[in-house]
């Protein structure tokens, strides 16, 4: 048994940097958990997992002083990059998402603890026994998570602990000379260590430990859920990064930097799911223990995504190149985000969506674009929304708290919105009311078309449209708004309604704006929605697809329901220009708040 000097100076640097936290439970004196006597003068210890804390409050070990070019985890970066084929939300922060379905708790001095260790993962117990002013090293554990083996120790004797573990099933080596263990390349390496003296008595005495990174945890995320499919395959190349191990004490934390870098592949193959079984997020891991910058570049090429109607959409001409600085610091996290989205149609400086809106109920992203744009002779109730109205089939809240645009909460946050009236107009030749609109008195004789307009399969298209892509088909690459139709009379009995569009199917197209005639909260009933109405009329001299805006009727609380009542129609999102300006604010999510 070696005698380690100046124990005691080392574990007051210990208990500054440990975040292990110590629970007692009773049990009958002189008995082991199982109820069978112990040797005369023992005791058991019983060690638990707690989980891994999130490092945003731990103070990195033996890391540079606070002044170093270090990013704080409150910083962040967050950029719209445009593509051909598709757009990615390129982000840089410590937003690291959990691949444990187990609910975060919190250390005892309130940092964020995920109780994400996965059973059978191995790590090692040190135990140093206090002799006057010193510690001396006493024995180490192997021990396994999701098992618990009681281990004997002597009554009367106080002890400091120290864990360590690789996250993996890797059996932890035990401590070499002086204390100081090598620890492995590019390894997920946990720490923890006791805040205070262990003394035995006659009770079980559980050790609750709760780990910190050693090294930096850095996280390439890859999703999807802006394309509204799981992929597939893709080629991934990434460069710039590297990797470096060091030397543990393990009576401290403290590292000492090995000299030699390593840089380990990552390929597509590399990236496993953030959720099981869906591949629309998924997210690479490296770990090293140094800390200077780093310039990380990902290249995404024959990206193949599978769509809600089981076919394949493969991008074999598109391909995302980003390099992005990360500055790694000792026991965080670091993320690179990659969040691909669907890419828009640009017509006279207004960005439209592919496809229109529909609600995929019970999915992660519920909010999503039609995989196709063809006219469907079976509507599809999910696409069909009520004025100011977030869920489908159902009559939206006269309370402005309670509305929610549909648009925003497709995944990226904020990035899509419902159109004005202004942006409609883009689009539109004409306005009036809805009843004027359809068959009036001037389309009898001589239709005027909409400048730019042509009818195909029940539809109206635009041309001059950019963002074509072959990927997508010719459906999605041209501005298409398809004869959907919409119900025109919706029962307020019941703010949930049934669909009904009546003849409207195969003869319009309808969809929302996000504008009001009349402020609706200065109504009893009124006129107070518009919208885009397009349909093909014939007259006596001619035939013309015509666009126009045309305003609906609202009856506000009728019948005492605190719900607008209005007509169902489609959703056509367009590109929110305010968000390069509010993903910056603090607080912002990607993740819509649904």
């Amino acid at each position: 048994m070696k005698k380690t000097n100046n124990l005691a100076s080392k574990f007051a640097l210990a208990a500054f940097f440990a975040l292990g936290a110590l629970a007692v439970t009773s049990c009958n004196k002189d008995n082991n958990e199982s109820g069978q006597e112990l040797p005369a003068g023992n005791s058991q210890i019983i060690v638990r997992i707690a989980g891994i804390s999130d490092g945003e409050n731990n103070t990195s070990k033996g890391s540079k002083s606070s002044t170093s070019n270090h990013k704080t985890s409150s910083e962040k970066s967050i950029e719209l990059v445009s593509g051909n084929g598709f757009d990615a939300v390129v982000a840089v922060d410590n937003q690291v998402p959990s691949t444990s379905k187990t609910p975060s708790l919190r250390a005892a001095n309130g940092t964020s603890v995920s109780s994400n260790m996965a059973a059978g993962t191995n790590y090692r117990l040190f135990l140093y026994k206090k002799e006057g002013a010193t510690y001396t090293y006493d024995n180490s554990y192997e021990f396994t998570v999701g098992q618990e083996t009681p281990i004997q120790v002597k009554k009367g004797v106080s002890y400091k602990w120290v864990a360590l573990s690789y996250n993996n099933k890797e059996v932890v080596a035990d401590r070499g000379a002086d204390d100081q263990l090598l620890l492995p390349e590019n390894k997920d390496v946990l720490f923890a260590s006791s805040t205070a003296d262990l003394t035995i008595g006659d009770n079980t005495s559980p050790i609750n430990i709760t780990f910190n990174r050693l090294f930096s945890r850095i996280g390439i995320e890859l999703n999807t859920k802006g394309m509204f499919g799981p992929m597939n395959s893709a080629t991934v190349t990434v460069t710039g990064h590297s990797t470096k191990t060091a030397t543990v004490d393990l009576t401290t934390g403290a590292l000492v930097l090995a000299q030699a870098a390593h840089t380990p592949e990552i390929s597509f193959a590399s990236f496993i799911n953030t959720s099981e079984g869906d591949a629309s997020q998924k997210i690479a891991y490296y770990y090293t223990a140094d800390e200077t910058p780093q310039a990380i570049k990902v290249v995404v090429k024959d990206l193949n995504i599978k769509l809600d109607n089981g076919t394949n959409r493969v991008f074999t001409t598109s391909t995302l190149s980003q390099t992005q600085a990360i500055s790694p610091e000792r026991g965080k996290n670091h993320r690179l985000l990659l969040g691909l989205t669907e890419s828009a149609l640009t017509r006279d400086g207004v960005q439209w969506s592919r496809s229109n809106l529909y609600y995929k109920a019970g999915d992660a992203t519920p909010y999503r674009f039609n995989p196709t744009n063809d006219f469907n002779t079976i509507a599809d109730p999910r696409a069909y929304f009520s004025f100011k109205g977030h869920l489908p089939m159902t009559l939206a809240s006269n309370d402005p708290k309670k509305q929610k645009d549909p648009c925003a909460l497709v995944y990226p946050a904020g990035l899509w919105k419902t159109p004005t009236a202004a942006q409609v107009g883009a689009v539109t030749s004409r306005a009036g009311l809805l009843g004027d609109l359809l068959g009036g008195v001037l389309d009898l004789v001589l239709p005027s078309k909409t400048p730019g307009t042509s009818e195909n399969n029940k539809a109206l298209e635009y041309a001059g449209a950019t963002g074509a892509n072959p990927a997508y088909g010719d459906a999605q690459n041209t501005l298409r708004f398809n004869y959907n139709g919409s119900q025109t009379k919706v029962s307020v009995l019941s703010d949930l309604v049934s669909l009904n569009l009546g003849n409207t199917q195969g003869k319009h197209a309808a969809f929302w704006s996000s504008s009001e005639l009349i402020d609706l909260s200065l109504l009893g009933t009124g006129v107070g929605a518009q919208s885009f109405i397009g349909y093909k009329a014939s007259g006596l001299l001619g035939s013309a697809t015509i666009a126009s805006t045309g305003a609906g009727l609202l009856n506000i609380n009728l019948l005492g329901l605190d719900v607008i009542s209005s007509e169902l129609m489609n959703v056509r999102c367009v590109r929110d220009e305010s968000w390069n300006i509010a993903s910056l604010l603090p607080g912002y999510n990607p993740e819509p708040a649904l």
